[in-house]
């Protein structure tokens, strides 16, 4: 998926993701390949440019027409920079930012829309597993990283391109809340804090929301998955205790992204390992969590990233260096040490997928 000016469409690019109007209304739908009158009527509507897939059925690739047209204006990003880049933007700003003294913020909106060129411009982003290699530390990097698992997933989802926007522009912000509480939120969960710090944490989704709230950049959309990002499927979130049938997609997607992010990372929750907060948000889906958005996430993002050392279950210790994508618990591993300690003399991997008695059992 990449994106194209509508004035350098040639008439046989296929949508990647539907058009939308300004009142929300679709235009032409995702699929539909962009014939003469398709454009015409994108014009007509002032439709700057659309979403096209990268393979047109002519099989020419869009991508290299554009940098063939405007080799001096194609910008590419990698998403590990771009969220670096990000994460120093956000940090800078929100040390500096004052309750409702908003006129930084619109920076951050800036690199919420470079998270999203930056995901665009990288086709295996979103055809591969995702692995989540930058782990949390603090505060930022969490909202960083909730940014761009999120439109990551709302791209797979095939959002609109209006809901992507707010999707990431929400989750870049969704945690601003938490520059106004004075209580220990850092691998804590809110089970285990006490009454006091727990009604002041549950403060924070309000706070965020009443700080942007007048803000016109930021859409309505956008606010709501700050204020509630905290809600979930069964109605026992905070702050509003709302069930999933009041809750949009957009703000569903970020919940559960966050909450991924948060128990990796040990932001608002205690931390755990990539494999158990996996295996939490299965056991959750349905109940917390919309089913299939949860879902696509559950199939997207690895259990155990490329680069990972593993012990199986016959006590050998391994590195995982590739992806099964048809399942991510079981990836391809290079054998290291054998379970008696022994180095492995030779090159030995082993494809978890055809070794059906070996799995893993723990990261190392």
């Amino acid at each position: 998926m990449i994106r194209v000016d509508v004035k350098d469409l040639k008439g046989d690019e296929i949508l990647a993701a539907p058009v939308m109007s300004a009142s929300d209304t679709v235009l032409v739908q995702s699929d539909t390949e962009l014939k003469e009158e398709y454009i015409q009527k994108l014009t007509d509507q002032r439709i700057g440019y659309v979403y096209v897939k990268e393979q047109t059925g002519s099989g020419q690739i869009v991508k290299e027409r554009k940098e063939e047209k405007e080799p001096q204006q194609k910008k590419i990003y990698r998403l590990d920079e771009t969220t670096d880049r990000s994460r120093e933007i956000v940090a800078g700003i929100l040390d500096r930012h004052i309750y409702k003294h908003n006129s930084d913020l619109k920076k951050i909106g800036e690199a919420a829309e470079n998270i999203i060129d930056s995901v665009l411009s990288d086709h295996d982003v979103l055809t591969n597993v995702t692995e989540i290699r930058n782990v949390s530390t603090d505060m930022y990097t969490h909202c960083i990283n909730v940014c761009s698992l999120s439109t990551i997933l709302a791209l797979k989802l095939k959002m609109t391109e209006r809901q992507v926007h707010n999707v990431a522009l929400g989750a870049i912000l969704h945690d601003i809340g938490l520059k106004y509480i004075r209580v220990p939120y850092e691998n804590i969960s809110i089970e285990d804090m006490n009454y006091r710090d727990l009604l002041e944490y549950k403060k924070h989704t309000i706070y965020g929301y009443s700080s942007v709230e007048k803000e016109e950049w930021l859409s309505d959309t956008a606010k709501e998955i700050i204020l509630l990002h905290h809600e979930n499927v069964k109605g026992t979130g905070f702050p509003f205790q709302q069930r999933n049938g009041k809750l949009k997609a957009e703000v569903r997607l970020v919940s559960v992204c966050d909450d991924f992010d948060s128990l990796v990372s040990g932001i608002g929750n205690r931390k755990m390992k990539i494999y158990e907060a996996i295996e939490y948000i299965k056991v959750h889906t349905g109940m917390e969590y919309d089913a299939t958005i949860a879902n696509k996430l559950l199939e997207s993002v690895a259990v155990y990233p490329v680069g990972m050392n593993v012990m199986t279950n016959e006590g050998e210790i391994g590195v995982v260096v590739r992806q099964n994508r048809e399942v991510t618990d079981r990836p391809v591993i290079r054998m290291l040490r054998y379970a008696d300690g022994t180095d492995y003399k030779e090159e030995v991997e082993k494809d978890l997928l055809k070794y059906l008695t070996v799995f893993i059992v723990d990261t190392l």
